[in-house]
């Protein structure tokens, strides 16, 4: 087996030039090589350009090691992984040896030591990369509502939908509710988990998809749920890399990963984008709101999060009281929304009775059909599922069989 593509993972620069001298040293010099820092990208190389081999550097964060290695395999199943490491850079508190013990265990097949030596290098390819490995895996969507403002009906939103999504794929959707400060999809459906994020951290050296799917509560729909911590007290140990395997493994285990978060742009809501394919992005036609959700937009995209990604769902729209329009709403935003969920009370009344919306509401209510459409889109990847609804529909009332609401073609409204 020849090595014509090799993938990278490191944290310090100069590693990439002690690769390209011991890749010349043992006469592999057309062999194509691409250099990444950051998991997303490392795991996004890795579907597209189909490596032979894969070089992890190994430093003491050994659950971000875990995440690339399972990651890496489940999409190029025949890869060989790599792992160098700096013997100087090892902590005090943890011998060299352990180190590799614990790499192995996690699925690294061998070893160099920097400064990498073309020998050692050479050895190691002519050794390791006739293994063989053949793996199937499943990759899921993954779809994560967000917002900066708390009370828009972020949380609802995200339910409804993963309820929507479970009816017609029962289970094969989960419902992760990442909201570490203070979640409350499991009190909206009625449940008691037994388990929740806090028991799969302490579960972390052994878990894997069929433990994730232990630690999940199942809702009588078929929706599986993994509950939020009990208080911040309980979240604080759990770390970026590990909410990345989390979200990684889910999606390897279920068709659709729904995700809700709190209201705030940080480190965890951030980890989160990095693995999500489709961000639900919750406003409401209030003018502070609105005003704070520009801002938002100005972060998304410093954080490179691509707009094609997002969608704008304009929640509890309600005509009176001088609200802002469909319109002036896209006019201020200057982006029509994607999705327009009128208000009905039957919403909260729903949240507080632990009841979903979607189980109760009437066939035509207008508040329901746009939380289905945009379901629909989900499973077809974008693709509208209806024409954009106008004005005049909107106010004709939430219970008329008219046209559905998904303004994501065309003029938004017509007035």
């Amino acid at each position: 087996m020849t090595v014509s593509r090799i993938l990278v993972h490191r944290h310090d620069d100069n590693l990439d030039d002690e690769v390209r001298a011991a890749l010349s040293g043992s006469g592999l010099t057309k062999a194509s090589i691409h250099f990444h820092s950051e998991l997303r990208s490392t795991i996004n190389a890795a579907v597209s350009f189909q490596p032979s081999l894969v070089i992890i550097e190994v430093t003491e964060n050994l659950e971000e090691l875990k995440t690339l290695v399972e990651e890496t395999l489940a999409v190029v199943p025949e890869a060989t992984i790599l792992g160098v490491y700096d013997v100087n850079r090892i902590p005090p508190s943890q011998s060299e040896s352990a180190l590799m013990i614990q790499a192995l265990r996690l699925g690294v097949e061998d070893f160099l030591r920097r400064p990498i030596a073309a020998t050692d290098f050479q050895q190691v390819i002519k050794t390791r990369l006739n293994a063989r490995r053949t793996r199937t895996v499943n990759h899921g969507k993954v779809v994560s509502f967000i917002s900066n403002k708390g009370g828009v009906g972020k949380s609802t939103t995200a339910i409804n939908t993963a309820i929507e999504l479970a009816t017609r794929h029962s289970d094969r959707v989960a419902l992760i509710d990442c909201s570490l400060q203070m979640g409350v999809c499991t009190v909206q459906l009625n449940l008691q988990p037994e388990a929740t994020l806090v028991d799969a951290w302490q579960e972390r050296d052994r878990l894997d998809e069929q433990l994730l799917e232990q630690l999940m509560t199942v809702h009588n729909t078929g929706l599986h749920v993994l509950a939020a911590p009990a208080n911040a007290i309980d979240a604080a140990e759990i770390d970026d890399a590990f909410l990345s395997r989390i979200l990684l493994m889910a999606r390897r285990t279920y068709d659709y990963v729904i995700i809700d978060t709190f209201p705030m742009f940080d480190r965890t809501v951030m980890t989160i984008l990095d693995l999500t394919d489709e961000a639900m992005i919750i406003v409401e036609n209030v003018v502070p709101t609105l005003q704070m959700i520009k801002g938002f937009f100005s972060l998304l995209e410093e954080f490179d999060f691509p707009i094609e990604r997002q969608n704008i769902v304009l929640n509890r729209f309600a005509t009176k009281s001088g609200a802002p329009s469909v319109s002036e709403v896209a006019r201020y935003l200057n982006r029509d929304p994607d999705y327009v969920i009128p208000f009905s009370p039957k919403l909260l009344t729903a949240a507080n009775t632990g009841i979903p919306f979607l189980k109760s509401a009437p066939r035509w209510n207008k508040s329901a059909t746009a939380i289905r459409n945009m379901a629909k889109d989900i499973v077809n990847d974008g693709e509208p599922s209806a024409k954009p609804m106008t004005q005049t529909d909107l106010e004709n009332g939430e219970e008329s069989p008219n046209r559905s609401i998904n303004p994501r073609q065309g003029n938004v409204e017509n007035e």
